[in-house]
């Protein structure tokens, strides 16, 4: 049936239709009904896997994941709860048939690794590529799901794109607010509003999983599944239906994504402020896809809508005695919840690790960052006795 509305769809194509295009340029009927086929996912993404242990999440992710929570929510009566009960709590896992506890279909994509998500999700690929202009080049830079050497999962792939793509963003030194370096604004908001909405959109069971693309200037975000509202109700934004409402719960909850569905006007609205290129969304029924495409420059200086986040610093008599590096650093660990010593190297515009670590080191001693973990997979965060929320 499914093949024979695609067939119609083709037929669209060279003739004219004598009857009234739904908003999504299909004839009414046509559309109504592929949509019906569209939007059968198997199941809300809080489905419980109950043949699955939780020994299928990742525990380096949930580790991360926690850390930025608790910095977020500082008193949140789930800071004190144990990994299962917290997990529980936000519907990342639950019950099985068994009385067990099992992950359910969020809570896998979101902190699972990738090869087992691929147990149920056979098609799950998560694909983040920078492309050269020259033709030679594959690709400058590329990351995927499939590595191995990282869990592959929503969450960690978000900050893997994010802290590429943010990179590129030129923002003015003299971007200050309360005589504070602004390096972050609107723009960086939209452009992780646009991936996490991606993955929170995206219909797992289809093919071809979640690209993002990165050329020159230009970032195309292309995931699997088509909207499941109109595009008039997409674009005037405020009527959000999220394929998986449960991953953008657990994005939202570390201040990545918007539930009220006004994504779309944020992106906008930042492109327009900047004077950018308008972004192009191409919804492709035939391939089942949705596309961004987006143009990057450098951001403008705007007194007063320069930073549209909530501003995070230490206490005025602490922060005037850090150096630029230090500050630097906090201000990284605001937004991301920790830092590696290579991340601070290039925050801090060093060439080796070296360098970084002593500046580290210093902040350790201080009581500005403590440390968490060994080897490998050390990790700063703020230390919670001498940093506090404006």
């Amino acid at each position: 049936m499914k093949q024979e509305i695609l067939n119609q769809l083709e037929l669209k194509e060279n003739h004219e239709y004598e009857c009234k295009l739904a908003a999504n340029g299909l004839p009414v009927s046509i559309w109504e009904t592929y949509s019906s086929f569209a939007n059968t996912d198997g199941g809300t993404d809080t489905e419980v896997l109950d043949n699955m242990a939780l020994d299928a999440l990742n525990t380096d992710t949930i580790k991360g994941y926690r850390i930025v929570f608790e910095q977020l929510h500082q008193g949140h009566p789930w800071n004190l709860l144990e990994n299962d009960e917290f997990l529980m709590k936000l519907r990342a896992v639950a019950k099985n048939n068994k009385g067990e506890l099992s992950p359910t279909i969020a809570g896998l994509l979101f902190f699972g690794d990738a090869y087992r998500i691929t147990e149920v999700f056979p098609n799950y690929f998560l694909d983040y590529r920078e492309e050269s202009e020259d033709k030679s080049v594959r690709w400058l830079f590329r990351t995927h799901s499939d590595e191995g050497d990282w869990s592959g999962n929503l969450y960690d792939f978000y900050y893997k794109v994010i802290n590429r793509i943010d990179d590129d963003i030129a923002v003015p030194f003299v971007n200050r607010k309360d005589g504070y370096r602004v390096d972050r604004v609107d723009v960086h908001a939209a452009l992780g509003e646009a991936v996490a909405n991606a993955l929170a959109h995206s219909n797992y069971y289809e093919r071809r999983g979640v690209v993002v693309v990165k050329k020159g200037k230009e970032i195309t975000i292309s995931n699997p599944g088509t909207i499941r509202i109109t595009k008039e109700e997409f674009y005037a934004g405020g009527n959000s239906d999220p394929r998986n409402p449960n991953i953008l719960k657990m994005f939202g909850f570390v201040n990545v994504g918007e539930r009220a569905g006004s994504g779309v006007d944020k992106i906008m609205t930042a492109w327009k402020e900047q004077n950018w290129k308008k972004p192009e969304f191409d919804f492709s029924v035939r391939a089942d896809r949705v596309t961004l495409k987006l143009e990057v420059g450098q951001v403008v200086y705007i007194p007063g809508a320069a930073d549209l986040r909530v501003e995070e610093q230490t206490l005025e008599q602490k922060m005037s005695l850090l150096s630029e590096k230090e500050e630097a650093i906090l201000h990284y660990i605001f937004e991301r919840g920790s830092i590696s010593t290579g991340k601070a190297a290039e925050v801090c515009g060093y060439k080796s690790r070296t360098s970084a670590r002593k500046v580290i080191d210093e902040m350790v001693e201080k009581g500005y960052i403590v440390k968490n973990g060994k080897g490998a997979s050390v990790r700063y965060s703020i230390c919670g006795e001498k940093v506090v929320k404006k």
